[in-house]
């Protein structure tokens, strides 16, 4: 019996607090140095994809300089908590596009950025 590989996905970025398709016309492959397997296709960020940034970005700067620091540094608490909580899904994911063993990409992760 053989198993279907899963499809190749084509990554998307996040703009102004959503997902969003790239206007790309160029794609990378993220591949599996293991096994030379396409994970999927990464795109090369236009100048259309880069200005809807970096309009976003501006446009959120106001309000965000007004928030309170103790405010502005939950999203990353959070962030902590979900690469703890998702640690060894990380790690394989590491794995799979870097070519690292598991033990390595998981104590990468606790000095990198789990601390």
């Amino acid at each position: 019996m053989t198993v279907a590989a899963p499809p190749i996905s084509k990554l998307t970025h996040y703009i102004n607090g959503r997902w969003a398709d790239a206007h790309a016309s160029e794609w990378r492959e993220v591949v599996n140095p293991a096994t030379g397997e396409i994970l999927a296709n990464v795109p090369m960020a236009d100048s259309a994809d880069v200005n809807a940034a970096v309009e976003a970005a501006a446009a959120a700067f106001p309000e965000w300089r007004r928030t309170p620091p103790e405010d502005r540094i939950q999203p990353l608490f959070k962030l902590k908590m979900l690469l703890e909580d998702h640690i060894d899904d990380v790690a394989r994911i590491i794995t799979m596009e870097n070519g690292k063993t598991f033990a390595e990409a998981k104590a990468e992760m606790r000095v990198v950025y789990v601390g």
